[in-house]
């Protein structure tokens, strides 16, 4: 008997979850395993949770090392650029990036899912979770992809960690955030700041630096040891990214 193909094994979990539903409050059985996997608190079973279902359905198979176990879709992508697997071309068993406003920036991605298939006229066919609330099979144009992570399936092992972190390339290119900033940067921001547990929920605009954004920095600078300026710059923004 010819051994099943690792990323086969992958998709076969991620599709006997087709249909899946998050509840009304939007908890799911991937937010609640991230939150005890990673000793977060209980309301993380209600945040977004298209990474995190990624993330359950490699641990499934064995295939964290390769696929990457994370719940930030910018950070899972710039971990597998830091490795040499980041690509535009998509493959089977690819775990893809999407970009909704087109501009093809890793720290503009908003969400994520894995290929199932690569279509003849130029759409990937994906399997998502947290679309419509639901885990379903979808087909994407490229228009909206920011780019494809490629797990290393052949070896079964991780790549090589870079000497370079990946944090500190990150931090780089990120501009100094204050109230009234606008854009991608400031999503990032807010994303990193509810995954602190700095008490931003749904509701508030998260492109838009306003009060409660400005808020739950001052909160997390506190917590930190940091000055306390309401701007994330280049001392709070390592802090924010570090993987504790």
């Amino acid at each position: 008997m010819v051994a099943k193909k690792p990323e086969d094994a992958l998709l076969d979990v991620v599709r006997s979850h087709l249909g899946y539903t998050e509840s009304g409050s939007g908890w799911t059985k991937f937010g609640a395993w991230w939150a005890k996997r990673h000793g977060k608190p209980e309301d993380w079973a209600l945040a977004p949770w298209c990474d995190m279902f990624i993330s359950w359905a490699a641990d499934q198979v064995g295939l964290s090392a390769v696929v990457g176990d994370s719940a930030w879709t910018v950070g899972h992508a710039q971990w597998f650029k830091a490795r040499d697997r980041w690509g535009r071309v998509p493959r089977k068993g690819s775990i893809v990036f999407f970009d909704w406003a087109g501009s093809k920036n890793i720290l503009a991605i908003d969400h994520v899912g894995i290929v199932e298939a690569v279509r003849s006229n130029g759409t990937v066919v994906t399997i998502e979770g947290n679309t419509a609330n639901q885990v379903k099979r979808r087909e994407r144009s490229m228009s909206v992809i920011a780019g494809f992570g490629y797990p290393a399936y052949s070896s079964g092992k991780p790549a090589p960690k870079p000497e370079v972190s990946w944090t500190e390339e990150i931090v780089k290119t990120l501009p100094t955030l204050k109230r009234g900033s606008r854009g991608y940067d400031v999503k990032t921001l807010f994303y990193l700041l509810h995954a602190r547990g700095m008490g931003l929920n749904g509701g508030v605009d998260d492109t838009v630096f306003g009060a409660p954004l400005d808020e739950a920095l001052r909160r997390f600078q506190t917590e930190a040891g940091l000055k306390v300026d309401g701007e994330c710059g280049p001392k709070t923004w390592p802090r924010l990214l570090r993987v504790d």
